[in-house]
Formats: C-alpha cells, structure tokens, sequence
C-alpha cells in the first residue's frame, strides 16, 4: 500500500509539472487565439465508399498540417481565421485543393474526396487489392515514428491462417512457427517473449499456460481490420516491447460511409494428410442517425483445418567423443513421430460506436476468440542408453547398438483449448486547443488441456541390434539387424499410462487517459500531451499429474494396433487413438497409479502485476522539421505465490515473494518532410520488456537426498533497451514506397538460469542452488530495406504487375556467464528475413506470388547450451505462397490459394567443432495446402 501511495504521489507532481508547462503556453497564446479557428472534416473514396485514412491535410501557407485516422476524419486546431487553401494528399491519387473560409473560434468543416475525378478522366482508381496497399502505403507516410502496416485488404491478399501469418510480410518480422503455422511475432530479431501485443490500443491476454508471451494463432486473419506494428514507441505508448509494439485493430462501422457487408465461403484442403475441412467469415455494419452519427457492427469467424505433420529427431541427445570413447559424436536416441492434427478457431468481434458531433467520439468494441488444438501424436523412439555401442561401428554418418534393451512406442492425446475475451471502451472529446481521450479495458485467456493422455509400450528384451545411418544433417535411416521385429505390435508390453490436467488464466484490465493540448497563435505549431495508464494484471497456472501403472488386461498393442499410415520414415503400425480412448473411458477405474507429486506442485503459481505509468510529451514543427520529446515513467509492483516443495519427504507449502521497482523512459524524435514524397525520421529512445513468468514465479524444489534446490526468482530485473533509429521513406506516385532503416539496440538484464556460487543452508546442511539471475547483455544492429510499387507506367497488358521485396539484416553479440570468453547471438535472431512478391491485377484478374524467408537462428523455444556443441540451430526457411481470385462481377469473386508450395520443412541441427559436420537436430514436414471459395462483397 505504501508503494502505492508513494507511486500515486510520484504521478501527481509529475502531472502538476506538465499543467505549469501548459498554463505558461496558455498564458501566452490567448490573444492570438481569439483570431484563429478549428478546422475539421473527413476524406473519402468515391469508388471504394471507404474512408482515407492516413490522407495528409495541409493549410497553405501555414504550418498546419495533419493526417486522417482510421475513420477518415481529421481536425486542425488554431487555424488562422479568413479565407485558406487546404491541401490533400492520398499516394496514389493526384493531390487536391479546396478552398474554404475559416470562422473564428468556431469549427469549419471541409470534406474531400478522391477517385471522382479519375474514373471521368478514365485514369488509375484505386480498387481491387490496390486499396489495401494503398491504405497500408498512407498510413504509414501519416506516422509520426517509424511504422509499417497491414490492412484489411492487403490481408486478403495472402493465404495467411491467423493474425501471426497476416504480419510476417513486414520488413523486420518473423515469425515462431507451430506445426508450420505462424504462431508468436519476432521483431527485429528479438525474441518473442519481448513482442508486446495490443488488441485497439489496450491490453490482450496472452492464453499460454505461464508465458508471458503472447501467441497471435488464437485470432482468425479474416476478424481484421489493420495491424500495425511500431517500431518505435512514443512516450504516449506503452514502454513495453524491446523490439516494438504489436496493435490489431478490429472492424469500425466508421470505415464506410453506410451499409457494408462481405461474407466467406471456402475449403480446405492439407496434400500430407489428404484431409479436406471448411471456414467461413464475413461481418456486416451499418451506420444510422440523422446524420449517420451512429454505427454498428458485428464480424463473426469460423474455421477448421484438418492437417498433419511427419517428424523424425534426436532431439539434441548426442554425446560427445570425450564420452562415447570415438573420434564422432553418436546419437543417445532417434524418435519418428507421425502427427494428426485438427485445429478449430471462431470468433466474434461487435462494435458499437458513435460520433454525435465533430467533437466527440464515442465506442465500445468486445471480441472473442476460441482456438482448439487436438492432436494426436503417434511415436517410435529408439533409447539408445538401454544399449551398448558397438565403437568398431562407429563412423562419422552411423553407429550400431547392441542388446538394446528397450525401446518404445507411445500415443499422445492432446486437446489445447484456449479462448480470449477482449472488452474497451471509451471516448475523445475536442473541445478550444483541447484534447482529451479515456478508455477502460478488459481481457482474459484462458487455456485448460483436458485429459492429455499419453499410452505408453515398450519392449523388455536384450536381443536387438540396430544400426542408423544419417546423410548430411537430415538424412537417417534405421535397420534392424538381429533381435525381434519392432514392427510386431504383440512383442510391446503396456509400461504405463500419463495421464495430465492442466488449467491456466490470465487476467488484465487496464484504465487511462491521454490530454493534448495544441496551442494556438504562435508561429510554429505545438503541443503538449499528457496521460496516465494502470494495468493490473493477474496470471495463474496448475497442473495434476498421474501414472498410471495398471490397466485391464484388453489394453494391450496388439488389440489397439491399426495398420501403418502414410508417414514415410519408419513405416509401423501404430496405436488407434480411437480404439485407445474408448477403452480407457470405457476401464477408467481399472486404469490405478500414482499422483506425480513434483510435476503436480512444483509448476503450480499466481502472481500479480500492477503497472502505474505516466508520461508528458511536447512535439513543434520547425518548418519541414517536426520534433517530439517526451517522458514515459512506469512503476511495477510485483507479487507471486508458489509451493516450496521437499522432493522427499512430499510435503508443499505456500510461499509468496514481491518485487517492486520503476523505469524511467526518456526519448527524443524527430520527422522531416523533405519533399512531399521523402520523409526522413531519426529517433532516441527507451524500452523495456519484463522478465518471464516462469522464471519470476516462486517455486522451489528441494531434494535433501541430493542437497539440491532448484527456485524461481521474483527479484529479477526488466530487461532495458536503449535504442537509436534512422528511416528515410521515399513514396512513389505510383502507389509505391522505397524505404531504408537502420538501428542500433544496447539491451541489459537478460536473464538465465545458473548454479550459484554461494550455497543455501537449511537445518545445517549445505545445498546446491540453481535459479535464474540477470547479468547478460548485448547489443544488436539492423538495416532494413523495402521497394513496394504498382508498375503501371509500363505499357498494357504489362501495366497490372506489381513488385514487392524487404530484407532486413541482423547482427547481435550477447554475453552470457553461462559462456564466459563467447560473443553468441540472440537466440531467435536471423542474420537476414525478408520477402519477395509479384502481383498481375487486370480485368477483375488477381494472381500474387510471394515468398517469406529466414536464415538459421538459434531455437527461440530451448535454452542455450551448456557449450557450443550443444547449440539447436533452426535452418534457413522459405515459404511458397500462391494467390488467385477473379471478380466475377461487383459484388462476386472466386480464388483460390496454396501454401508453401514447396514443402518446406522446419529442419533444425548441431554444430560440430570435430569436422563431423551438421548433426541432426529435428526435421518436421508438413506439406503443401490449399484453400478455394467464394467471397461476396456488397
């Protein structure tokens, strides 16, 4: 409570410091703006009935100048009064100029609109796919720090899954991928865990059992409205993200002028699995009021895809020369795993909005979103420590086992269920030099796995021989060479079944407001913002684990077998997941065991984060030059409970610990227009990303036969970024953009696990800790390069192509204690991302070819090794994307789309330091898919 207070106290001085700041503007500008008006309106297209928004408007002859919002509508506060020339500009349409008469100390409206001129002209009109480029394009030339962004029509123009796939095509954008599926965001070779993500502005509960990451594969691409990803914060924004900041904006009825509605059909087909499956989306929104003030809309979302996935891998389990007694590194073990997924995802996202006056607006927007995994994972592993290794046959490509005594097959059931619920509301209110805005939020995700069963059979004799042979890093083969076939479902007994339930939730609201004041009558245009934001946030995770010993005597392979299946690597027959649940629900009581005490305790926590921040910002323009500065302050206050577990003596007591502490984030930035297409940007500025759950929630495990205590540590700090930016952004008239962008990060506080020096002692005895600690750090730079153009200037039929291509270059060195003398990358981090895209559109005619790719990274989901033999390396990956559509008539199309036409796979491998080479890690293949339907679009 007193942290509280102190906080609260804290906000308010540095409230009363920018309220001075303000009077002393006010006090200086009240004359002058008794001369001067407001200026407001809205920019439409004509053909599309869509609003324009990032659409510049500019007073001539003064220095004001602002850009349309997402609605469309635009206000230009301290406007001289008298007659005026306004300027507007949309890239891709020529510019207009509209005279108006401006009263004083009143609001002058003065609406634009494109496309009119150009259809008479029979020249380019912006339809079709261009009008997603074409809002993408504009918006970001109107960002006041460097931006990219996707627009709703734009993210129908790739077979993207989810919201994760929708934004990969960004320059600086990667992607961790799940089963082929994009599922977190890596910005700008970050790791994922430091992507903050917003849903309109507010906070968006992450579903995943105790990550704080936040994984985008809950939310359909088609619920979308825009998706924006800053990458370099304002102190208005919040201070979390190292490599920037993730906001999806769903649907507005105000992005039309009336009535809209689209609607979605289509099939599924996955080339592995053979499998079709279905989706269908669309939304409808009106808008209604004497003046159309009012708006409605409501956008639901169905899918399910039916797919699979062949896997084979050692998993990093090779054992080292020095330990194996050969010249080569030999695999401990192989395991062939066969997938069978299908992944259900529906929604609903409801706006209600109003705009009774030009003053003032009004919203309320709620969404949910529902994301089923079930997956059933069929699995050979060879344990090759249940054996004795033959050195005589070892060679650099294969090794032969003796008397391996054991090895195994297993079924895995799994069910992932998880759901998001996201409700904000608020409004904005303009009224003299004054801007004030207010919203309130709520989130929740939750996640529950029902019921994972995992069936589990092995053989008990010593008479096997096997022999594997690898090619490179990812060939391998296996041959037996004596000992009864694997193949034989009779010659496996039941060794047990794993059985596991596991709830988690996340919980966050959020409350804030933000004030602008422009001041009027001075040369130079300026402002002063400020605003305060609380973010409570509650996270909780539990698990009960039990093994199942004993099962009736019917649960045996040879009565649960099914023939081999299409996976190609190791053709066995395998367990029927059908077959497997009906008799263990049919047998539930026959099915005894024994609770797993340290898996049911030890990943049991709750904690809670509660985030008070604060910031003032001033921004002036200087001619072409425009120039913000501002203060960001975030106090965290930090508590988390968990169970001090004894391994031994299985005991568990609730333990709770607390952090507090406050970031300071300072930043500095500025913006030159220097021509009407060139826009030159360049930046300082602070950010932070707080430490992962699972390493700050408190558990503890104590072992007093082994003296040993493994602990969370909630004392970690957040990591902090200091970051310098430079962009130039050249936008061509011909709907297209070149752009260049470098960056420089110094990040400190990175955390990793380690044992430490200084024992604990507990009733006289010494024990050994491990926990985690800050003290790594590092630094990454970047270049980032794009050209997007319409290529119309070239003669028909020629004239409908389009280009588009961004590569982002990386290079990191961190330090790490764990790895004393080493310079290592970021895990995560590729040296080069990038993508590539041809598009024709003629004649209601629609064909693009894209292609995403990334170079090898250090595996984003597993730790550092504890050497650089021991290091998993994710390959270079290139994926293959087809789109086709044609508009049968206004309202009517067609298309068709395929993925990763070439069968990329998701191959990962060990370095050797011997000369051996590339060792296999995994390789996961998922085939080509493809999706077909109709769309209709009134």
């Amino acid at each position: 409570m007193f942290n509280s207070i102190r906080s609260l106290t804290a906000v308010a001085g540095f409230f009363r410091a920018a309220f001075f700041i303000s009077a002393l503007g006010l006090s200086g500008a009240t004359l002058s703006a008794q001369e001067a008006g407001t200026l407001s309106g809205r920019v439409t297209d004509q053909n599309t009935r869509l609003a324009l928004s990032g659409a510049r408007v500019v007073v001539k002859g003064t220095g004001h100048e602002t850009y349309t919002d997402q609605a469309g509508d635009y206000v230009l506060a301290g406007v001289p009064s008298g007659a005026q020339s306004v300027e507007f500009g949309y890239v891709g349409y020529s510019e207009q100029i509209l005279s108006v008469e401006i009263a004083a100390r009143a609001t002058t409206r003065l609406n634009a609109t494109f496309g009119s001129e150009t259809v008479q002209l029979d020249k380019f009109v912006i339809e079709g796919s261009l009008v997603g480029t074409a809002r993408a394009i504009n918006q970001q030339r109107a960002s006041a720090t460097f931006r990219s962004i996707v627009a709703s029509d734009e993210i129908g123009n790739f077979p993207d899954q989810n919201a994760a796939e929708s934004i990969q095509r960004i320059p600086g954008v990667s992607l961790y991928r799940d089963q082929g599926e994009g599922r977190y965001i890596v910005l700008r070779g970050l790791n994922y865990t430091f992507t903050s993500v917003k849903v309109n502005g507010g906070s968006f509960a992450g579903a995943d059992l105790g990550e704080r990451a936040t994984a985008l594969d809950v939310i359909p691409s088609d619920a979308l409205a825009s998706i924006e990803v800053t990458k370099v914060p304002t102190p208005d924004m919040d201070g979390e993200g190292l490599g920037g900041q993730v906001n999806i904006k769903t649907k507005s009825p105000f992005d039309s002028e009336g009535l809209a509605a689209s609607f979605t059909a289509q099939g599924q087909y996955a080339d592995q699995s053979g499998e079709f499956s279905e989706k269908f989306n669309g939304y409808v929104s009106q808008r209604f009021g004497d003046h159309k003030q009012y708006g409605i809309l409501i956008s639901p979302t169905w899918q399910v895809r039916k797919f699979g996935s062949y896997n084979y891998e050692t998993g990093g389990a090779w054992s080292s020369p020095a330990d194996n007694g050969t010249p080569f590194y030999v695999a401990q073990a192989l395991e062939f795993r066969d997938y069978v997924i299908e992944r259900e995802r529906y929604g609903l996202n409801a706006a209600l909005e109003a705009r009774p006056d030009s003053e003032t607006s009004l919203y309320f927007r709620g969404g949910y979103n529902r994301f089923t995994d079930s997956e059933s994972r069929h699995l050979t592993i060879f344990d090759f420590a249940e054996g004795t290794l033959v050195p005589s046959s070892v060679t650099a490509n294969s090794a032969t086992y003796n008397a391996l005594r054991r090895y195994g097959r297993r079924l895995r059931i799994r069910e992932k269920d998880q759901e998001v619920y996201t409700f904000n509301a608020g409004g904005e209110k303009r009224f003299g030099g004054w801007v004030v805005d207010a919203q309130a939020g709520y989130t929740e995700g939750n996640e529950k796995r029902p019921d994972e069963i995992t069936a589990r059979f092995r053989r008990n004799t010593r008479d096997a021989v096997i022999r594997y042979d690898t090619v490179g890093a990812y060939g391998l083969s296996v041959t037996q060479l004596a000992g009864a076939s694997f193949l034989d479902p009779a010659s496996y007994n039941f060794q047990r079944v794993d059985l596991g339930n596991e709830v988690g939730s996340e919980k966050t609201s959020d409350i804030g407001f933000n004030a602008r004041y422009d001041f009027n009558g001075i040369t130079n245009p300026t402002y002063l913002k400020i605003g305060s934001n609380y973010r409570a946030k509650e996270k909780d995770a539990e698990g009960e684990v039990y093994e199942l010993a004993t099962a009736p005597t019917s649960f045996t392979f040879a009565n649960l077998a099914e023939p081999a299946s299409d996976y190609p690597y190791l053709r066995v027959p395998r367990l029927n997941t059908a077959a497997v649940r009906e008799v263990f629900y049919a047998n539930r009581s026959a099915f005894t065991g024994a609770r797993v005490f340290e898996d049911s305790e030890f990943e049991d926590f709750s904690l809670s984060e509660d985030v008070l921040a604060a910031y003032a910002m001033g921004g002036t323009q200087f001619g072409k030059l425009n120039v913000i500065a501002g203060l960001r302050v975030e106090r965290t206050e930090f508590e988390t409970t968990g169970n001090e577990v004894d391994l031994v003596d299985e005991t568990s007591v609730k333990r709770t610990a607390s952090n507090n502490y406050t970031n300071w984030l300072p930043g500095v930035y500025f913006r030159y227009d220097a021509t009407k297409q060139l826009v030159l940007r360049a930046s300082w500025s602070n950010s932070i990303a707080r430490p992962s759950f699972g390493d700050t929630a408190f558990r503890s495990a104590i072992n007093s036969d082994d003296l040993e205590i493994t602990r969370g540590n909630p004392n970690l700090k957040s990591l902090e970024a200091t970051n310098w930016d430079a962009s130039a952004e050249y936008y061509l008239p011909s709907l297209g953009v070149v752009s260049a962008a470098v960056f420089h990060k110094q990040i400190e506080n990175f955390s990793y696990e380690f044992d430490a020096d200084t024992p604990v002692v507990i009733n006289g005895e010494s024990y050994d800790l491990t926990t985690y600690a800050n003290g790594s750090d590092g630094t990454i730079n970047g270049l980032e390069l794009a050209y997007q153009q319409q290529l119309r200037f070239l003669p028909a039929p020629f004239d409908g192509l389009g280009f588009m291509a961004n590569i982002t270059f990386l290079d990191s060195e961190a330090t790490y204690p764990t790895r004393p003398g080493e310079d290592v990358p970021f895990i995560g981090q590729s040296d080069r991302t990038g993508n590539v895209g041809l598009t024709y559109e003629k004649a209601g005619f629609f064909a693009r070819l894209a292609m995403n790719f990334r170079s090898e990274r250090l595996r984003e989901d597993e730790p550092l090794g504890g050497a650089a033999e021991n290091d998993l390396y994710v390959d270079d990956f290139k994926q293959l994307d087809l789109t086709l559509r044609y508009k049968i008539s206004r309202n009517w199309e067609v298309f068709a789309e395929a993925l990763n036409l070439t069968d990329e796979p998701f191959r990962v491998f060990l370095k050797s330091p011997n000369g051996q080479g590339a060792r296999l890690g995994q390789v996961e293949e998922y085939g080509w898919s493809a999706n077909f339907g109709v769309r209709w679009k009134l």
